[in-house]
Parts: C-alpha cells; sequence; structure tokens
C-alpha cells in the first residue's frame, strides 16, 4: 500500500510539473510566417526527399514559427517547457484532429508536404503537420488549439495572393531590388532564404499581432548580401529556365 501511494504521488507530481507558472514563462515575441517556393524546394530536397509529382508555381505555407526576442527560435516544447503555462495538445492528438478537420482540405492546397509519396499522400502530409506542431505550434499562443493555430495560418495567405508579382523578378535581379520592390508595394521587411543556387526557397514575413519588419533579412548562406543575385525558377516570371527536377522513378 505504501508503494502504491508513493507511485500515485509521483505521478501527481509529474502531471503538475508539465504545466509552468507565469513566471517562469518565457515571452514570445514574435512569429515568422514561412512561405516557400516549390520550384526551388523540388530542385534541391532534403536528404532522402523527392518530389514526386510537379508542384504548382505558387507560394505556399511552410510554418508559422514563434520566435524570442532577438530573433531567437523557441526551442520545441518538448526541450523546453518554458514556452508556455498551458498544456499544449500532443503531437499524436493533432494527427487524428486533423484527420477528422474540414480545415484538411485547405491544408491539403496551402500547406502541403512538398515531398510526400503519393501513394502515401495523406499519411505523409499529416506526418509534415505533426511535425510543424511538434516543433513550434506546441509553443504558441495556441498551445491547446491547434485548430486555431492551423486555422490562422491559412487565414494570412491570402494577403500574399500577389506575393509573385509584386517581388518583380527580372533577368539578372539582385536581392536589393526584390527588397526595394517588396518596400514599394508596402510589405514589411521579409527574411529571405535562397538554395545553393541563389534561388529564391523561402520568404518569411514577421508578426506580433500585426505585420512588422522582421529584425534580420538575412536567412541563408547565399542571397546574403543586397548586391547578390536571386533567382526565382519556374513558372511565368521566373528568371531562369531551370525545370524543377522532380526525380520522379520509372
Amino acid at each position: 500500500m505504501q508503494k502504491r501511494q508513493i507511485l500515485v504521488v509521483v505521478v501527481v507530481l509529474a502531471g503538475v510539473s508539465l504545466v509552468v507558472s507565469d513566471e517562469d514563462v518565457k515571452p514570445l515575441d514574435f512569429y515568422k510566417y514561412s512561405l516557400q517556393w516549390p520550384p526551388s524546394a523540388c530542385m534541391q530536397p532534403p536528404p532522402g526527399k523527392k518530389c514526386e509529382v510537379r508542384h504548382e508555381a505558387r507560394f505556399t505555407i511552410h510554418g508559422y514559427w514563434p520566435q524570442y526576442n532577438k530573433d531567437t527560435p523557441v526551442p520545441p516544447y518538448c526541450d523546453d517547457l518554458r514556452c508556455t503555462n498551458t498544456k499544449p495538445t500532443s503531437a499524436n492528438d493533432v494527427v487524428g484532429i486533423l484527420e477528422k478537420s474540414p480545415l484538411k482540405k485547405d491544408l491539403m492546397k496551402d500547406w502541403p508536404n512538398l515531398y510526400a509519396r503519393q501513394i502515401r499522400k495523406e499519411e505523409d502530409n499529416l506526418e509534415f503537420w505533426k511535425y510543424e506542431w511538434r516543433k513550434h505550434g506546441m509553443c504558441s499562443d495556441d498551445a491547446n488549439k491547434p485548430s486555431e493555430y492551423f486555422r490562422n495560418s491559412l487565414t494570412l495567405l491570402p494577403n500574399f495572393k500577389n506575393l509573385k508579382q509584386d517581388l518583380g523578378f527580372k533577368p539578372r535581379s539582385k536581392v536589393g531590388d526584390i527588397l526595394k520592390n517588396l518596400r514599394d508595394k508596402n510589405y514589411k521587411v521579409p527574411q529571405i532564404v535562397c538554395n545553393s543556387k541563389s534561388q529564391l526557397l523561402e520568404i518569411r514575413f514577421c508578426y506580433r499581432n500585426i505585420a512588422i519588419d522582421c529584425p534580420n533579412w538575412v536567412g541563408s548562406k547565399t542571397c546574403n548580401k543586397e548586391t547578390a543575385d536571386i533567382f526565382l525558377p519556374g513558372g511565368v516570371g521566373g528568371t531562369d529556365d531551370v525545370k524543377a527536377q522532380l526525380n520522379i522513378e520509372l
């Protein structure tokens, strides 16, 4: 009986420890809303990944990521519980929620796993959203409201329906040209991420309730100077004629 009582106390204490006090919570400063350009992503996929289909040449969501002050990424909840005083919805539970959610159709279209296997397209997308939730969503302001987290991210996307045109890519564009084009269109300063070919891979916009200038526009080792070349492959208005390498297995 004594052993059982001790075990119960340990379990209760373990459960309490999952919720951080208000005094110990490290406040979030802003969010990065990362949009990816599929043709660039498919040209240089991560190790072990490939694009099995030719994705539409339009910006899709990569993630919505909380940041601390001084542009420091918030670690995953499992690494540091101090990001929230709320017990987050578990990553495993999020899979079940999104699988039955009316948001799933829009997520498949606007927040896709570019490297999903076609024979497991839905499962791979669910795994991608699970990863994004585990790494970023569990430390967001909606840590226990995953539907709100994903819905809010989807809601932002229409604000960038003209982004491709507003970037104003031309042959021999420089990074400074692109940043100026966006300023002229009243965008806040984004963060630019290129692949090793100096092709625009991601563009990240920063939010603190409203859009704000990102503290650092440089997000990669390439395209890290305003005088650097930058390209937008694929689709009308692209600045090179290299087609996405799909690596389709025949």
